[in-house]
């Protein structure tokens, strides 16, 4: 067996930030070497999504995952071994059958694709993000994006919106941005208190709505930017993941929950792009409907040069629906995520599509998550420019976060992205 060549893979249980159980990978070269990654998910699109509503959940997860770490056992695993760690694409080619199969999610095996690359860097004693550097492309240090409210599916659907976030393409370094939006949020947490109001947490960390409105949420975070003594809508603004399926119904949008009536397509697009106007929005993350395609267009058509236009669930990091003709109208950014790519190989395939088309790209984990910091590492790796993650109030996210300090810290020559990846225009 050459030097190289898998060894062994044990996979286990261990548990997530919301306290569900997840499936951890860890790769072996011989007794001396070996790498971990652990599931990522989220509360669409996820593992758990069969049996989350169900009775006895963690139970039900628990035979799921004991199923999934039968099948790696006795049908992957053999696979793998004698496989070369730096075979990513033999590797990736394998690991997408057993999704095709339905015996393992794409979460499962992007995991195992991510700690096979890891178990590489190691050997070979360099970092993770190193190791995946693509040829012609630049490592950069992203532009991280932080979660001052948390709603939406992360927040009992406290309210609609499921993400308020601040962005600082100003910012002196990777370092300065983090400060600013702890900043942010510190003083929106310190004013909530002040007026008696909750400060939980949500999924991510950000705070759990206190606000009565979403234009509420925008005023509190518009007043906190005013006083950070950065000019608003260019050195720092605000960035909102809508995840707008969960208040789209019957082909209307209640923005607001219950309150009022249900907008049309077109109504509601004329709410959004009144907003842009108002506030200092840099970025609107699935603002419409993945049904809504003609709401995609007509918003990329009045805005697409103003604010960052971005696709989660409406092309899912999936390099097939990256590269259609039709996705260039539809939005001006991805969301990239490889826990819904499913291996390294189609996670870079997305970003490469997505590139050509001249979008701008955010490298992001899901709701569901662990210390596991090896996102943070593909950001800087693979040059994404943007980061997101969640707030830094939750020790699980605070990790990707201070990992990229110790990047930096390591490799003072890498440059900060800034407001490089942003859509020309902007």
């Amino acid at each position: 067996m050459v030097k190289t060549a898998i060894t062994a893979l044990i996979a286990r249980k261990v548990w997530s930030s919301s306290g569900l159980p997840a499936l951890e990978i860890e790769v072996f070269i011989d007794k001396r070497i070996s790498a971990r990654a652990i599931t990522q998910s989220g509360l669409s699109g996820g593992y758990v999504d069969p049996i989350l509503n169900s009775e006895n959940i963690c139970a039900n997860l628990h035979k799921m995952l004991d199923c999934k770490i039968q099948y790696i056992d006795k049908i992957l695993t053999p696979q793998l071994m004698g496989q070369r760690i730096d075979d990513q694409l033999i590797i990736d080619s394998i690991l997408s059958l057993s999704t095709q199969n339905n015996k393992l999610s794409h979460a499962d095996t992007a995991a195992i694709s991510i700690a096979v690359a890891d178990l590489a860097a190691r050997y070979y004693a360099i970092p993770l993000w190193k190791y995946i550097q693509q040829e012609y492309i630049e490592p950069v240090m992203p532009l991280p994006e932080i979660e001052i409210f948390g709603g939406g599916a992360h927040a009992s659907y406290a309210s609609t919106v499921q993400d308020v976030m601040v962005i600082a393409p100003g910012a002196e370094n990777y370092q300065h941005a983090l400060c600013i939006g702890a900043e942010i949020f510190q003083r929106i947490k310190n004013q909530l208190v002040k007026a008696g109001k909750p400060t939980g947490l949500c999924e991510k960390g950000g705070l759990w709505p206190s606000y009565d409105h979403f234009r509420h949420a925008l005023e509190m975070v518009s007043e906190a930017i005013a006083h950070s003594g950065l000019t608003a809508g260019k050195d720092i603004g605000i960035a909102i993941d809508f995840a707008a399926d969960g208040f789209y119904e019957t082909g209307h949008y209640w923005l607001n929950g219950n309150e009022g009536c249900g907008q049309t397509s077109d109504d509601y697009i004329a709410t959004l792009t009144s907003l842009i106007k108002e506030f200092p929005i840099m970025s609107l993350e699935d603002p419409l409907a993945v049904e809504d395609r003609a709401g995609y267009r007509k918003l990329m058509q009045l805005s697409g040069k103003q604010v960052q236009i971005i696709s989660d669930d409406l092309l899912d990091s999936d390099p097939r629906l990256v590269q259609s003709e039709d996705a260039a109208l539809l939005c001006n950014a991805i969301m990239i995520k490889p826990a819904k790519s499913g291996t390294l190989t189609k996670t870079i395939s997305a970003l490469s599509h997505a590139r050509s088309k001249g979008w701008g790209a955010i490298m992001a984990g899901r709701s569901i998550d662990s210390e596991d910091t090896a996102v943070m590492h593909l950001a800087v790796g693979l040059g994404v420019g943007q980061f997101k993650i969640g707030s830094l109030a939750r020790a699980e996210r605070s990790a990707k976060f201070n990992e990229g300090i110790r990047i930096a810290e390591a490799s003072r020559d890498l440059v900060f992205a800034g407001a490089k990846e942003l859509p020309k225009g902007m």
